[in-house]
């Protein structure tokens, strides 16, 4: 049971959030994206067990799975949290480790991004896509 301090942070974090959300909705900026890349995305305070995001604009790092628009994409949370799982593809970046968590992917809008951090190795994205094929 989380305790009362743990419960009015948590509420402040809701708050935050819908505070945040309406002006990314209302943002008229429209980013060119593709598959492979990796962009800090404002994926907001979510229920339970789902990803998070972080600091102020509550983002993280997500990959761009697959480009549905110029509006919408599949997107699948990063983290430098490494857990080993069945979802869950570690690959590394300038000699650092980061996890890419698969049970999280969710499809987002591009008005979520905040900026591009690089591409995904064509290597990579390629054992995401047979861990994704195995999967569903």
């Amino acid at each position: 049971m989380e305790n009362e301090f743990q419960k009015n942070k948590i509420l402040e974090w809701f708050a935050d959030w819908a505070s945040l959300k309406p002006k990314l909705h209302f943002s008229e900026r429209e980013l060119y994206f593709k598959e492979r890349q990796i962009w800090w995305t404002s994926i907001g305070q979510n229920i339970g067990s789902e990803e998070n995001g972080k600091r102020k604009n509550f983002e993280r790092p997500v990959l761009v799975f697959k480009k549905f628009n110029k509006k919408t994409f599949l997107g699948m949370p990063i983290s430098t949290k490494i857990k080993i799982g069945a979802h869950r593809y570690i690959f590394s970046n300038n000699e650092r480790n980061f996890c890419l968590n698969l049970s999280q992917m969710r499809v987002m809008s591009s008005k979520r991004f905040l900026r591009l951090i690089g591409n995904l190795p064509p290597s990579d994205y390629h054992n995401i896509v047979v861990m994704y094929r195995d999967m569903v």
